[in-house]
């Protein structure tokens, strides 16, 4: 199994990254690892997750105000957003990829 950023969640990930860069690289770097951390269990354990529509699933950051969404599709999971819990759902079903 093989996972995957959408292009809308590596947009969403670059502009995490260079909002705790800017407090501070420390701060980027530990947000990066938690990151890092869930994709891993997310691949390990990828049915472990409440689904947060009929197909996506959620995965709620640890110590920082974001979930991860993804799909699973035969052997690829793919991350559809990173998304900032403090921000309105509706903000998240109204994006497109440019």
């Amino acid at each position: 199994m093989t996972l995957k950023l959408h292009s809308l969640a590596e947009n969403d990930l670059k502009i995490a990254l260079n909002y705790y860069y800017e407090i501070s690289p420390k701060l980027e770097k530990k947000f990066l690892s938690h990151i890092d951390k869930q994709f891993n269990n997310i691949l390990k354990s990828p049915n472990t997750y409440q689904y947060e529509t009929e197909i996506s699933q959620k995965v709620i950051i640890d110590k920082f105000p974001y979930i991860i969404l993804y799909e699973q599709f035969e052997d690829l999971i793919m991350i559809l957003a990173l998304f900032h819990t403090k921000q309105h759902p509706d903000k998240l079903t109204n994006r497109d990829s440019k």
